[in-house]
């Protein structure tokens, strides 16, 4: 923690996370060929990816307290950690199709861990999540999925979205809770209208709500899912339309490329 309590001379820099995250990606790969000789000289893997979590930590201490995952809303120390083990994990696994990358770290986390299937047994996922900083009960407590019989399901999204009607929309800021009542109101029979939702006044719009609604579309864990994520991305396509011939002031997150 040495790093993040060492005296500064300026003010950090906002940035916002996805962008933090492609920069420490580029000096952890530039950092390659040296980890390449500390492995020929027999460096153990363990060793190598502290330093690598080391270099990803200074880049973070440089902005600390500075790095949005949304307008106004700064990332915690745990959840930066968080997203720093993916990345390293992600880098050496380049196989698999990632969750989009400024959605936040805990979303990332959860959406890797399942991905696109509906249920895993506890031992498994206490598995996966060994050396995360994260733990079951996190998703659990966030109304993503329960256990029962030993075994963690996926909130259905129909029923995330009709525990969310009628509830204060300003506290609707987490991009996966976002992303699921939008999909959920596009279930058949939901009796929910998704345009509401995005029409609310205290109704804002997470950075990774889209790309989010894009990858369920593709890694959604049912076809009912799949299809009901189509539907909210055309209604979402829909609504942004309209409020592009808006004038917006810049932000963090106006130029963002995330493809």
């Amino acid at each position: 923690m040495i790093l993040f309590c060492r005296k500064r001379t300026e003010e950090p820099t906002p940035v916002s996370w996805g962008r933090m995250r492609r920069e420490v990606l580029a000096d952890v790969r530039q950092l390659q060929v040296l980890l390449t000789n500390h492995a020929q000289a027999g460096l153990p893997a363990a060793d190598l990816q502290v330093i690598r979590r080391g270099k990803a930590l200074e880049y973070f201490s440089r902005h600390y307290g500075k790095v949005y995952v949304d307008e106004g809303r700064p990332i915690s120390v745990k959840d930066a950690l968080v997203g720093i083990n993916q990345l390293m994990d992600e880098d050496a696994d380049k196989g698999k199709e990632p969750p989009p990358v400024n959605a936040e770290p805990i979303t990332r986390q959860f959406l890797r861990t399942f991905g696109n299937v509906n249920e895993i047994k506890r031992d498994q996922l206490q598995k996966f999540l060994k050396g995360s900083i994260t733990t079951p009960d996190e998703f659990v407590q966030r109304g993503w999925c329960s256990e029962k019989n030993k075994v963690y399901t996926r909130a259905n999204p129909l029923d995330f979205a009709r525990d969310w009607s009628g509830k204060h929309k300003h506290r609707l800021t987490a991009d996966l809770d976002q992303a699921l009542v939008l999909v959920g109101a596009c279930f058949d029979g939901s009796g929910i209208n998704a345009s509401d939702t995005l029409k609310n006044e205290n109704f804002k719009p997470h950075v990774a709500l889209k790309p989010l609604l894009d990858w369920l579309i593709k890694q959604g864990p049912d076809q009912s899912t799949r299809n009901a994520a189509t539907r909210a991305a055309v209604i979402y396509n829909a609504w942004a339309a309209t409020q592009a011939v808006k004038p917006r002031q810049g932000t963090l997150f106006a130029n963002e490329d995330y493809s």
